[in-house]
């Protein structure tokens, strides 16, 4: 085969890859930012912790009395779900991509476009990009709940034995009265679903896990039941619409009709470039 015709089949191959991802990214803006499931999911967290209610003082007592090895386990763990430590590794990333990527534009290869090289240059643009999706996520969950926190003014459960669960002080600002909803349970659900849209094959074993952590703040006397499932609920929805408006753009993601959750863009131009090919 001549270079003019493997330069020419590539040039098609190129061509017929950016017509489908035009075509992928046109789909993507077409399909709604908040699909019908994600109310259904919303509506039965809220069922979920109206049940709850009338309960929670009496489960809130009942799982810090309990000293079974599996809950004594849960409170040792609870801290795992801290929003500031993944934001810091977040803010890393992004700074060792930042240099990584500069190396990498210094290298000759670079410069003479070797596809390889720039593969690479692209992975670690990738990366930093998904880091900032990651404090972009965890920070906006995080001010939603907090809103929610000083507007509700709910007491935390070390207080119901002289309060109770509806002792409610809006806008009281202390860490007493900022049970409802639960910030952690929020940063496991956001944990979660960045999980479950990066490696779909972890997502059930990922929303398990977390979702362990998260009610392991009713263990340690910080949140009543219905404060957790809020929380969790909360962390969800915000990532998942975070990421269908970026799939709406087309950055990072893309979206099929019927999908809740993205696919990474990444996976889906390996996918055009197998059909192009």
């Amino acid at each position: 085969m001549s270079l003019k015709s493997e330069i020419s089949e590539l040039k098609m191959a190129w061509l017929a890859g950016m017509k489908r991802r035009n075509s992928e990214q046109k789909t993507s803006a077409e399909i709604k930012l908040w699909p019908s499931v994600l109310t259904v999911l919303v509506l039965i967290a809220i069922i979920g912790a109206v049940v709850l209610l009338p309960f929670d003082a009496t489960l809130s007592r009942q799982a810090v009395a309990s000293d079974w090895p599996p809950f004594l386990m849960l409170r040792e763990v609870t801290n795992l779900v801290l929003a500031a430590p993944y934001v810091v590794v977040a803010v890393l990333a992004i700074a060792v991509m930042f240099v990584m990527r500069s190396r990498v534009r210094t290298q000759e290869g670079f410069r003479l476009k070797v596809p390889e090289i720039q593969h690479y240059y692209c992975r670690l643009g990738a990366i930093a990009h998904h880091a900032m999706f990651t404090i972009t996520a965890i920070l906006s969950a995080g001010i939603i709940v907090n809103i929610a926190k000083y507007i509700v003014g709910r007491p935390r459960p070390h207080l119901v034995d002289t309060v109770g669960p509806f002792g409610f002080k809006p806008f009281d600002f202390s860490y007493h009265y900022v049970s409802f909803p639960s910030g952690h349970a929020c940063t496991a659900a956001v944990l979660a679903t960045l999980i479950g849209l990066w490696f779909p094959r972890l997502r059930i074993p990922a929303y398990a896990a977390l979702a362990l952590i998260a009610v392991s703040r009713v263990f340690v006397r910080a949140h009543y039941p219905s404060d957790v499932l809020i929380g969790f609920m909360v962390g969800t929805v915000t990532t998942l619409i975070l990421a269908r408006f970026l799939a709406q753009m087309g950055i990072l993601f893309s979206l099929q009709e019927g999908q809740l959750f993205p696919e990474l863009k990444s996976k889906i131009r390996r996918k055009i470039k197998q059909v192009a090919i």
